[in-house]
């Protein structure tokens, strides 16, 4: 347990996998499945929470796009 303020930070790359355990609480993060960090202590429904984030988040960056692209349509129509 981390009893101070601190961080830890790593590059894994960009094959990196995670693994959740909800039977030890621990969220695994390896990029090679050799190599990797634990997360202990971590609940299922902080995992939950936090993907319900992550989904919420892209659903409204990919619907702000969308409605950039609509924009974008309905102005070039409607200039004369």
């Amino acid at each position: 347990m981390l009893t101070f303020e601190t961080t830890h930070e790593y590059y894994l790359g960009k094959n990196t996998c995670l693994h959740y355990c909800p039977d030890h609480g621990t969220l695994i993060v390896t990029p090679d499945h050799e190599d990797r960090v634990l997360l202990s202590g971590i609940d299922k429904s902080t995992m939950l929470d936090f993907a319900r984030n992550l989904i919420q988040k892209d659903l409204e960056e990919t619907l702000a796009k969308y409605e950039d692209k609509e924009t974008t349509k309905e102005e070039t129509a409607n200039v004369e």
